[in-house]
């Protein structure tokens, strides 16, 4: 499928583009003045907006492209266009319903619209699908702790994502954020 060769191969390249990116943020020390370094990371950004063209331009000759459909969501939301990203989504979970991966990108374009109801319905659904999906649980504890401020309910769901995956990327970061929390609580209750 040439259309499928031509998403790969962008997609590889954002890939490439996005390592180049990190290198150059880090690779700038402190001797760089920040306008050379703004310039320098601009121009490594990913162009998002080339590659939803590309993807809309596939999707003209094949609409129902679950990947293409998926590709497009995540190239919005990357480019901070939530609306357009669950437009995008909820296209793709009409031909893929169980899609946790999915329901979880568009439960956090909900969050970053302030609807963290909403973001927490959609990452409960990701969770009936795969119970164990470590995004949905991770972002759950985050919309509890951050956006609820309901410290306990972000605790269980970040122990379960620790539960699940004991060497998690983040284990650090949760279990310092977690020891804050209970510090809180024990504040409220004083």
């Amino acid at each position: 499928m040439p259309g499928t060769a031509i998403v790969a191969g962008t997609l590889l390249a954002l890939m490439i583009i996005g390592g180049c990116r990190d290198q150059a943020k880090d690779s700038a020390g402190p001797g760089h003045h920040a306008a050379e370094q703004t310039t320098a990371e601009k121009s490594k950004t990913p162009y998002y907006y080339g590659l939803i063209e590309e993807y809309q331009s596939i999707l003209a000759g094949d609409p129902h492209n679950l990947a293409v459909i998926i590709a497009l969501g995540n190239a919005f939301f990357d480019a901070g266009q939530w609306k357009q990203a669950i437009r995008h989504y909820e296209q793709a979970l009409l031909l893929d319903p169980a899609n946790a991966d999915v329901i979880t990108d568009m439960g956090t374009c909900y969050r970053n619209l302030g609807m963290p109801d909403r973001a927490i319905a959609e990452y409960d659904r990701a969770l009936k699908r795969e119970p164990a999906h470590q995004n949905a649980l991770f972002n759950l504890g985050v919309v509890y702790g951050f956006d609820r401020k309901d410290y306990g309910t972000a605790i269980r769901y970040w122990e379960q994502l620790l539960h699940v995956s004991p060497k998690h990327p983040r284990a650090d970061y949760l279990q310092a954020t977690m020891a804050q929390f209970r510090k809180a609580m024990r504040q409220k209750t004083q």
